[in-house]
């Protein structure tokens, strides 16, 4: 008689095989999410600014001039946010921001629609985005974002960012940053004290994990909007 092996798994193995699969999924899953949320706000960033960039342009031309400070964007601020598709309710910022290492709060500026110095509105696609005029005492209008409204993690480098659009040639007064009026980027030190101090990858760095979106947005950029750039 002919024996018939049976090659069938038995239950342990199959369980076996659950237990393993399922420990990889918990292992993996959550890098790859992780991996894949940063990438999204990195493009939604990118997005963002040239978004700005495209609005700046078409407000310097209803204006008929060159001139920033000739504009909404220096004069009034609101107004300028208005050519955006703003959503009808919701708030832009958080009431507070939290540094990218450890679990201490960061010492930012939250726009507010006062005057016309400053405004803010809430983007429909779920982007805060605020105007503030001289911040960091600089010839630019600050842009500050949050990719995601008042809504968690709140953190800068993460969702909080801070870039510019410059009134002059080389805002920075460096004179070596091939910055013109109408620009729209990174602050050329980071948004630091000193305006003739030269940037460097580690200084940057420092100043953004000490809770500078401004620095954290030049690295950004630099980085050529990569989800990674504090690794770079």
């Amino acid at each position: 008689m002919k024996i018939i092996k049976n090659n069938a798994f038995t239950l342990g193995e199959v369980l076996m095989a659950i237990l393993v699969v399922g420990i990889v999924a918990v292992l993996v899953i959550p890098s790859i999410s992780r991996s894949i949320n940063a990438k999204s706000k990195m493009s939604l960033l990118k997005n963002t600014v040239s978004s700005v960039t495209n609005v700046v342009q078409k407000e310097l031309s209803r204006a008929r001039t060159d001139d920033v400070t000739m504009t909404n964007i220096y004069n009034n601020p609101k107004a300028f946010l208005e050519e955006f598709d703003i959503a009808p309710s919701g708030e832009a910022f958080a009431s507070s921001y939290r540094k990218i290492t450890g679990n201490t709060k960061a010492n930012v500026t939250i726009p507010k629609n006062e005057g016309t110095t400053q405004a803010k509105a809430l983007l429909k696609n779920g982007v805060g985005i605020g105007l503030v005029n001289n911040l960091y005492g600089k010839d630019a209008t600050g842009v500050i974002i949050d990719l995601n409204g008042d809504n968690k993690p709140n953190v800068v480098g993460e969702d909080y960012f801070v870039f510019q659009i410059s009134w002059s040639d080389d805002a920075s007064k460096n004179g070596n940053t091939g910055i013109h009026n109408g620009d729209v980027g990174g602050y050329f030190n980071g948004g630091s004290g000193d305006a003739n101090s030269q940037e460097s990858s580690a200084s940057l760095k420092t100043a953004c994990k000490g809770g500078n979106g401004a620095a954290c947005y030049r690295m950004v950029e630099l980085s050529g909007f990569d989800p990674e750039y504090l690794e770079k």
